[in-house]
């Protein structure tokens, strides 16, 4: 394992302008600090797709946005005509407070009690606060675009209760991360945010969506009660989906706080996923990892977790045939809670298999990718330096989340 390497995600002349404008807040410390340890890691670093790394919108003057309207025209480049122009201006929205996303009104049809708002990034665009500002009943969506930074913001007020106790009605997410037909979404980096409940899931990256880096973030339930669905990579195990999917979906989450939640952190199919230094307390499934998923777990704590990962989960089941790979190093799986025995054969596989590894380290190969050159798909193809695990605990807890 090496040292770490990389850039703070923005080209290297915008350093100086932006962290200087970063360093009048509080919170603002996490980006202007001299320490490397949080420069971007991981899959958002590569080239691929015509994409050098992933840099957002560069060394741009900020746009500073104080309303949902501001904000959409920013984010959306409404003020320009052309749409090849919008995709090609590279955009740094300063985000100056709390935002109520919901005053935008653009998302219909499906509530009875909010009204939501939604955003479409276009391409080359950092989205930031020096504040930890809130963004309230609202959806960041990247919809077939490509290297976006979102860093240091609070998702907040994103669900309502469902009478059915089904939760699958709304489609509402904080982050999703998507296509947009046959162009995919790559090179995405959000860092340092904080989600709490939402009616559907925190974070998704689906659809073929590639090269993401989700760090040093805070994903959890609130007063209401657990989150049910925290990050989905890969949205369905149908043909169609795999035809899709199969060669991307290359994501990195590492030194991620999760905390009184559900299900999925993540649920992956089809990908490569590596997953270092997170740390999963309250969870009913974490990490399951099928439909051909290979899921490397190194460094990481999962407290009190029902099935803390597993290669077979639900319908995509290994007994089917649907199973995926995980690979767990240096890991614990502190106070497990006791399942009641299990009468259906796939629950009792999941079961026994839990926290267990199906392939040694040595012998792990990650997923041919589609997008890009990985001669030792047995390493990582980024470098990277893991905090030791008994370390972990106290960096994520005391440095994750938009408020550090």
């Amino acid at each position: 394992m090496s040292s770490s390497f990389g850039n703070c995600g923005f080209h290297p002349s915008s350093l100086m302008a932006l962290c200087a404008a970063l360093v009048m807040g509080a919170s603002a410390s996490i980006a202007a600090t001299n320490d490397s340890q949080f420069a971007q890691v991981g899959f958002s670093t590569l080239a691929a797709y015509g994409q050098a790394g992933t840099t957002g919108g560069g060394d741009v003057t900020p746009t500073i946005v104080r309303t949902a309207k501001e904000f959409l025209s920013a984010a959306e480049r409404l003020e320009i005509k052309h749409k090849k122009v919008r995709d090609t201006t590279p955009t740094v929205i300063l985000i100056a407070h709390d935002i109520d996303l919901g005053e935008l009104k653009n998302v219909t049809g499906n509530s009875t009690e909010k009204s939501v708002g939604i955003i479409r990034i276009r391409p080359h665009t950092t989205i930031y606060s020096t504040n930890a500002a809130t963004l309230r009943r609202g959806t960041l969506e990247v919809h077939g675009t490509w290297n976006i930074i979102i860093r240091d913001l609070k998702f907040r007020d994103l669900w309502e209760f469902d009478p059915t106790g089904k939760y699958d009605k709304l489609g509402w997410d904080f982050v999703r991360i998507t296509d947009q037909g046959e162009q995919i979404a790559h090179h995405i980096w959000v860092d340092h945010c904080d989600f709490e409940k939402a009616y559907d899931g925190l974070l998704d990256v689906v659809h073929g969506s590639d090269l993401v880096t989700i760090s040093w973030c805070r994903f959890a339930g609130d007063t209401n009660g657990p989150q049910k669905k925290v990050t989905l990579i890969g949205h369905s195990s149908g043909p169609s989906a795999a035809e899709i999917d199969r060669g991307r979906l290359n994501v990195t989450l590492h030194h991620n706080l999760y905390e009184n939640i559900e299900d999925r952190v993540p649920r992956a199919r089809f990908g490569n996923i590596h997953a270092f230094n997170n740390v999963v307390i309250v969870a009913q499934y974490a990490t399951m990892s099928v439909m051909g998923a290979v899921t490397l777990v190194e460094n990481s704590i999962y407290r009190d977790a029902k099935c803390a990962t597993s290669f077979s989960h639900a319908k995509d089941s290994a007994l089917k045939e649907k199973g995926g790979t995980i690979c767990i190093v240096n890991s614990l799986n502190e106070n497990p809670r006791t399942a009641k025995p299990a009468e259906k054969a796939d629950e009792r596989f999941e079961q026994e298999n839990n926290f267990k590894s199906n392939v040694e380290r040595g012998k792990l190969e990650f997923n041919k990718p589609a997008g890009f050159a990985w001669e030792n798909r047995n390493q990582l193809p980024y470098r990277y330096e893991a905090d030791a695990t008994d370390k972990a605990e106290k960096r994520v807890k005391s440095l994750s989340g938009a408020t550090r």
